[in-house]
């Protein structure tokens, strides 16, 4: 994409975000001072829309970002992640050296809904010192099985699994390494990078290991604490005033354990911001949402994920520069401690 057409969604993206109104060529041209005529513009945006960067919500309407738009802009044309003094300060103001972290979280989240006007999720990991003891995978089906996971004081709840291709045989092979992997970790230490880290050096097939990590995380994540903050929040969005199309949104923010199991790709990276625009969500609920989130650690221990969902039209920087800043705010902490 050449310069003046990044400029130039780089504007829609802006004023989109601000306005909730498709953004015509004459506004461009006369409020972004882009040194080209409206006619000019108009051409770049039917350029745009036709490689898929925009959209036409209405034939006699403007444009909006397309989910191609909002990924290019997130990841090529965003300015640089930074946050306000006043957001940093809010924070700040709400940790003090007796504050217990899952607290300060829970607060920081209701935080992030009220200036962004968009739900906030949090899960805590669970404070649980059961040792796994051993995994079995029961199949039930040439393509379906069941895990049960055993651990020093009992069983998790059994969880249902979908294979796609590999064998009985396969499955029941993968099987037996990864609960060898897994034998006598404690459950509170399980993490997705670490189950990442687990599967990526046992041998045999990829996904079936992929299969097994997620569908434990699964049964593990059901004994965490998990807060969703903000639904009325969401309410008050431009997008989310046509009561059909947000009661879907509302029933799945009532359903905790589907709400925390979307918090955790399993090829998340420890320390980074992962970013879920529209359809690249795979829940037909989240199609007109994106969803912000970033797992955070203190002295070695997972402190938990925290996550914004909200429409399309989301403030990505302000976002993505408060919860970088909340990482950094709890290295911090940790170094602090360290010293004393």
């Amino acid at each position: 994409m050449d310069e003046r057409k990044k400029r130039i969604l780089r504007a829609i993206v802006q004023d989109y975000v601000q306005s909730a109104e498709p953004v015509g060529s004459r506004t461009l041209a006369k409020k972004y001072q882009l040194g080209i005529s409206p006619a000019t513009v108009r051409n770049e945006m039917s350029d745009l829309e036709e490689e898929g960067f925009l959209e036409q919500p209405h034939t006699s309407a403007g444009r909006i970002p397309s989910v191609k738009g909002y990924r290019f802009y997130v990841d090529s044309l965003q300015p640089g992640v930074s946050i306000t003094k006043q957001d940093a300060q809010s924070i700040g103001d709400l940790w003090t050296p007796t504050t217990d972290m899952g607290d300060f979280f829970l607060e920081v989240a209701k935080m992030i809904s009220q200036i962004s006007h968009n739900v906030s999720l949090f899960l805590a990991p669970a404070h649980d010192t059961s040792v796994i003891r051993f995994i079995h995978v029961l199949p039930i089906s040439d393509s379906q099985a069941v895990m049960v996971v055993v651990t020093d004081v009992g069983a998790l709840d059994n969880e249902p699994m979908h294979f796609e291709e590999p064998s009985r045989d396969v499955i029941l092979a993968c099987a037996a390494r990864f609960s060898q992997a897994l034998t006598d970790i404690s459950i509170g230490d399980i993490t997705i990078a670490f189950l990442t880290e687990q599967i990526q050096a046992l041998e045999g097939n990829p996904q079936v290991y992929e299969v097994l990590a997620l569908t434990l995380y699964r049964a593990i994540a059901k004994r965490k604490l998990f807060y969703s903050v903000g639904a009325t929040q969401l309410l008050e969005q431009p997008e989310f005033q046509d009561i059909k199309k947000v009661q879907p949104i509302l029933s799945m923010l009532e359903q905790s354990d589907q709400l925390s199991q979307l918090m955790h790709p399993i090829k998340s990276d420890a320390g980074q911001i992962q970013i879920s625009i529209g359809a690249e969500n795979a829940n037909e609920e989240l199609k007109d949402l994106s969803l912000i989130q970033a797992s955070f650690g203190k002295d070695k221990q997972a402190v938990g994920t925290l996550a914004v969902l909200g429409p399309t039209r989301m403030e990505y920087g302000r976002i993505i520069g408060i919860l970088t800043y909340i990482q950094q705010f709890i290295t911090g902490l940790s170094k602090q401690q360290t010293k004393r």
